[in-house]
Formats: C-alpha cells, sequence, structure tokens
C-alpha cells in the first residue's frame, strides 16, 4: 500500500491553485451549459471561453479540447495521499462495489456542482460518441488505481499473505474486470436511449462482474 505525501504549500501557492480550480470549474460549467442548451456543433471553444469569462487561450492551460471540457476529462493526478484517502474512507462492505466506485469517481470527479454528473449523463445520453474520452480517462491513470485497488484488497482476509506481486496482479485483474464491466454498463446505457442515474450505472457493472465471477467458479 502505498505511503500517504504531505506536502508543504504557501499561502501564494494556495491561491493560485484555488483561482485554479475555481477557473476549470467555470468552464466545466460553461461547456455543460451551453451543450445542453445550443447543442453539441453550436458549442465551441470560443464560446465556452466567452461564457466561463477567460480567454480561448486562457482554456487550452485547462482542457485540450471543447470535448473534453464538455466531459470534465482532465490530466488528473492521483496522489499518494488521495489514495490512502479513497481506502480509509471506504466502507469495506463489498470489494467489487469499492473498485466500482472508484471507476465511476476517476471518470467524473466535478470540480463545481455535484449535480452536474448527472447533465452528463443526459449528454452522453444525447452524444454517445462522447463516451469513449470519458472511459478512456481510466486508462490515462491505470497505475495510481492499482494502488487504491491494492490498498482495499490488503484489508480482505481473503487476499492476506500475499507476496507484494501477487498483490499487484490480483489488483490489475480486479481493475480489468470492473474497468471492463464499467464500459458495458455504460455502453448499454448510451444504446439504450434511456435516462439512468449514476447509482443505476454503478450497480448495473457490479452485478456483471458477480455475475460472471459466479458462473466462473
Amino acid at each position: 500500500m502505498c505511503n500517504n505525501l504531505h506536502m508543504n504549500t504557501s499561502p501564494k501557492t494556495g491561491l493560485r491553485d484555488r483561482k485554479r480550480r475555481e477557473t476549470r470549474a467555470r468552464l466545466e460549467e460553461a461547456a455543460v451549459t451551453l451543450v445542453l442548451r445550443d447543442g453539441l456543433k453550436q458549442t465551441t471553444i470560443g464560446t465556452i471561453s466567452e461564457m466561463a469569462d477567460v480567454s480561448p487561450r486562457t482554456f487550452f492551460n485547462y482542457f485540450d479540447s471543447k470535448e473534453s471540457a464538455i466531459m470534465g476529462l482532465r490530466h488528473l493526478e492521483i496522489t499518494d495521499e488521495t489514495v490512502s484517502e479513497y481506502v480509509a474512507g471506504d466502507d469495506g462492505n463489498d470489494l467489487v462495489g469499492s473498485v466500482v466506485h472508484l471507476l465511476f469517481a476517476v471518470m467524473d470527479a466535478p470540480v463545481s456542482r455535484p449535480t452536474i454528473r448527472e447533465d452528463r449523463l443526459e449528454i452522453v445520453r444525447r452524444y454517445p460518441q462522447l463516451l469513449g474520452g470519458q472511459l478512456a480517462q481510466m486508462t490515462l491513470m491505470t497505475g495510481r488505481l492499482s494502488e487504491a485497488v491494492q490498498g482495499l484488497l490488503a484489508r480482505e482476509p481473503r487476499f492476506s499473505g500475499l507476496t507484494a506481486a501477487e498483490q499487484s496482479a490480483h489488483a490489475d485483474l480486479m481493475l480489468a474486470m470492473c474497468g471492463g464491466a464499467v464500459r458495458v454498463s455504460m455502453r448499454e446505457w448510451a444504446q439504450s436511449g434511456r435516462g439512468a442515474a449514476e447509482d443505476a450505472l454503478e450497480q448495473r457493472a457490479i452485478s456483471l462482474v458477480k455475475e460472471m465471477v459466479g458462473k466462473l467458479g
């Protein structure tokens, strides 16, 4: 399991980071608002920047495309502290559920209002072509996600006594299986054209994993 890192930051650094988070939140909010109101084609980097009150040049400091801003896809870094906090805060009742929940949290970690997730689900329902980019968010952070899963496995008595290599291998397999289930649940939902709450998508992914494990056993 990873070590918890504590970094000392000056007040100036803290203020700068807060301003960056606020700017990113405005860009994400503007992108979501515009695509729901005007449509995907009519939403541009220029209109997003104008609504967020930043320049198009500033936009590219945060996102590489309008699609990334709409879905909140950015170059996230999962730190040791983030991993430790997630493992410590998990209730530990359901290993599969814990991993699936982690994956959904990583794909769509809002920096603004929590309900922006619901709007993004509606956007993907209207424009399923955006789904690929959201799913790719998991791939960008496979290493850190594996560390988080290893932390979850370390608490499970049934996985005790594993070597470090075995623990890493088990975590990668769990991650791959749950990640595949998340992809299937979201693709099913996008193809159905029906609305769905995020917790329903999570439950579908969890049931897919458990059904497969049951059949394999």
